[in-house]
């Protein structure tokens, strides 16, 4: 009888060892090639934009975007007064520039945000999936007491002690294998998603398919001389972080990044811990074209106010 109950037990236990999967979801499509590549500033084309009183941050993004060359040209020209006159051509240039950027942006945090939300989704089936495969443990470890009692108790009134004591051994047995086998038993699934952005976002292609141009760019160039890129610097803080191995960069990502078949919830959370701060630091850039666009917009102020209004003209005389 006791054999039965903990047969019953084990089995309903196992019945719940199975595999989830979150069906596909397009989260992002591929970015058309640029026929023409962003055209990156020249030395003279800084130094030009720094004489104007544009900050080195808003340089550096303006180059990111490519529009160094029209932001030059837009504060280039002098009008009368020794003022500060904006080609109007050029001011356009920069704006929709600025304004692409900033869709590009917003489009990519959308793309990343689509993944993690695939992500938790999964985390959260498998977290309710473990906690089902708790409560049968729980539900399993009360059937095999209450059998070995019922088996001792009966036992105890028609035989002397020794069968009592081995039931209740096996008992024992059987509850401390039930609680070591819990312990291996963990819901996994499989996560399945048609583009993978981290591993193009280590690979670090030169022309990537899933991440817009300027916001590649902006994730692959180094602010100042010397200084780590964006991508460089969330890749090192993934390692400090104990997300990634510790060792140098290969051209193969790690096996968080590539193998999806058989996830456990650990291994969703160190994925959203990847996913996050790369979402936060690509919203950042919107904070860097911000301080472009306002330098930019006082400078054009600037311009407007400063050019002598014209006399008003003279109604002739009758």
């Amino acid at each position: 009888m006791l054999a039965s109950i903990t047969a019953l037990a084990l089995n309903a236990c196992a019945s719940e060892r199975s595999n989830i999967v979150v069906g596909d979801a397009v989260c992002v499509s591929p970015v058309p090639l640029r026929r023409t590549p962003l055209p990156v500033a020249t030395p003279a084309q800084r130094a030009g934009l720094l004489a104007a009183g544009f900050s080195a941050e808003a340089v550096h993004i303006a180059d990111v975007i490519g529009a160094a060359a029209p932001l030059l040209a837009s504060v280039d020209s002098t009008g009368r007064n020794s003022a500060s006159a904006f080609n109007s051509s050029a001011s356009v240039h920069v704006a929709i520039s600025v304004e692409r950027a900033i869709l590009e942006v917003q489009g990519t945090m959308a793309s990343l945000f689509c993944q993690g939300a695939r992500i938790a989704e999964l985390q959260d089936d498998l977290n309710q999936r473990n906690a089902d495969i708790n409560n049968r443990f729980a539900m399993a470890g009360i059937a095999i007491g209450a059998g070995a009692a019922v088996v001792t108790g009966g036992m105890s009134f028609f035989t002397n002690a020794t069968i009592p004591t081995v039931a209740g051994m096996v008992a024992g047995g059987a509850g401390g294998a039930l609680s070591v086998w819990q312990l291996g038993v963990d819901a996994t699934g499989r996560l399945r998603l048609q583009q993978n952005m981290l591993e193009e976002f280590w690979r670090a292609p030169e022309h990537a398919t899933l991440f817009p141009m300027r916001v590649w760019r902006y994730l692959n160039t180094r602010e100042r001389a010397g200084e780590q890129t964006p991508r460089e610097m969330m890749i090192a803080s993934w390692r400090r972080d104990g997300l990634i191995p510790d060792q140098d960069a290969t051209p193969e990502p790690p096996a968080i990044i590539l193998d999806r078949t058989a996830m456990d919830s650990d291994d969703l959370e160190k994925l959203k811990l990847l996913l996050e701060p790369l979402e936060a630091r690509i919203g950042l850039m919107s904070r860097d074209l911000g301080r472009l666009l306002e330098e930019f917009l006082e400078r054009s102020e600037a311009a407007a106010l400063s050019r002598p209004t014209a006399p008003p003209r003279r109604r002739p005389a009758a």
